[in-house]
C-alpha cells in the first residue's frame, strides 16, 4: 500500500525566459498539481519570495538566476533544448509534454515538504514579507490592492466591500508585482477606490483569520510598541486586556495568557498582527514597572475590565 499523499497548501511557481507554448503546459500542468492537494500558481518571477523556481538554463541570465536560487535553498527546475543528463539540477526538455513537466513539479515539491519545512499559504501578508522599502501591487481573484512602500497606506483598486478585501487577505493564492518606479506607482492608484490605514486593514484582518497573519516564534517576551491604528470597535474584545498590558511590559506569550484569561492562539493572533505592522518589540529590553501593593490590579486595567464587561477572578499582576 502507497503512503498517501501529503497535503501542501500553496506553492507559487516562479517562472523566468520560458517561451508562450512552454509556459501554457506549464500551467496546465501546475493545474493538474489540484488532484495531488497541492495549489501552484505560476507567476514571473521578480525575486520575490516563491516555493520553486522554473527556468532556462540554456542562456546566462536563466543560469544565473537558477544558480542564485539555488544558493537561497530554492527549489529550481531548469528547462532546456540540451540533454538532460548533462544537467546537475531537476529538469525537463524544451518539449516535454504536460505529463511530464506535471510529474517533475510534482515530485520537486513534495521532496521539499517532506524536508521538514511546510510550505505555506502565499497570504497577502506572507506575499509582502520581502517588499518593505518598495510599493508593490497584489492581486488575488477579484481582490486588488497597492501597499506603499513604506507599509503605512492600503489602496483598493477594485469597488468591493472592504470586509470582503479583509477576509481574503488571510487566504492563499496572492500574486505580488513589485512596483519599480514613480510612473507605476501613479498608473496604478489611477484606479483607487478608498485608501486605509495598513495597520487597520492588518489588525482587521487578524480579527476576521482564523490563524495568524505570519507564523513566528513566540516563545520570547514581546510587548507592544504602541496602540495600532484600528477603527473603533473592530477588534475582538478578548484582545483588548492583553493587548493593554503588552503596552506596558514585555510578556510570555504563556504567562500572558494565563494572566489574562485569554486563549494562546489569540495571543499569537495577536503577536502576529503586532509584527507584520512593526509594533512587535521582541527585545525583552524594557524593565518591569513597580507592582502594586497587594498584587492588586491598577487603575488603568480596572477602567478597561469594567468599560467591556471583564473581571478578574484571580488578579492580574503587571
Amino acid at each position: 500500500m502507497t503512503a498517501p499523499v501529503r497535503k501542501i497548501s500553496a506553492a507559487v511557481i516562479g517562472c523566468q525566459g520560458l517561451d508562450v507554448l512552454h509556459m501554457m503546459r506549464l500551467k496546465v500542468a501546475s493545474s493538474l498539481l489540484m488532484a495531488e492537494y497541492i495549489q501552484a500558481e505560476v507567476q514571473e518571477w521578480n525575486h520575490q519570495q516563491v516555493d520553486l523556481l522554473v527556468a532556462c538554463i540554456d542562456d546566462s541570465n536563466g543560469q544565473q538566476l537558477l544558480r542564485e536560487a539555488s544558493q537561497q535553498g530554492l527549489p529550481v527546475l531548469a528547462v532546456t533544448r540540451r540533454m538532460l543528463s548533462g544537467l546537475t539540477i531537476p529538469g525537463v526538455a524544451y518539449g516535454a509534454s504536460v505529463r511530464d513537466i506535471f510529474q517533475q513539479l510534482r515530485q520537486i515539491l513534495l521532496a521539499s515538504d517532506s524536508s521538514g519545512e511546510r510550505f505555506q499559504p502565499r497570504t497577502l501578508f506572507r506575499s509582502l514579507g520581502d517588499t518593505r522599502g518598495k510599493p508593490c501591487l497584489l492581486h488575488m481573484g477579484l481582490v486588488k490592492v497597492l501597499v506603499d512602500a513604506s507599509h503605512t497606506r492600503v489602496t483598493l483598486l477594485r469597488d468591493l466591500p472592504y470586509e470582503n478585501c479583509l477576509k481574503a487577505a488571510a487566504e492563499p493564492g496572492w500574486t505580488v508585482s513589485v512596483l519599480g518606479s514613480n510612473e507605476a506607482l501613479d498608473e496604478g492608484m489611477a484606479d483607487a477606490v478608498s485608501t486605509h490605514a495598513f495597520e487597520d486593514f492588518c489588525w482587521q484582518a487578524a480579527a476576521l483569520s482564523p490563524e495568524p497573519l505570519l507564523q513566528r516564534e513566540t516563545t520570547n517576551p514581546c510587548q507592544l510598541r504602541g496602540w495600532p491604528e484600528v477603527e473603533t470597535g473592530k477588534l475582538p474584545m478578548q484582545w483588548l486586556l492583553p493587548m493593554a498590558a503588552m503596552m506596558i511590559r514585555p510578556w510570555q506569550p504563556g504567562e500572558l495568557a494565563q494572566a489574562t484569561g485569554t486563549s494562546l492562539d489569540d495571543i499569537a493572533r495577536i503577536m502576529a498582527a503586532a509584527a507584520c505592522t512593526g509594533l512587535l518589540d521582541g527585545s525583552g529590553a524594557a524593565p518591569a514597572p513597580a507592582r502594586s501593593a497587594g498584587n492588586k490590579v491598577s487603575g488603568f486595567f480596572t477602567r478597561i475590565a469594567k468599560r467591556f464587561g471583564l473581571n478578574f477572578s484571580k488578579g492580574l499582576q503587571v
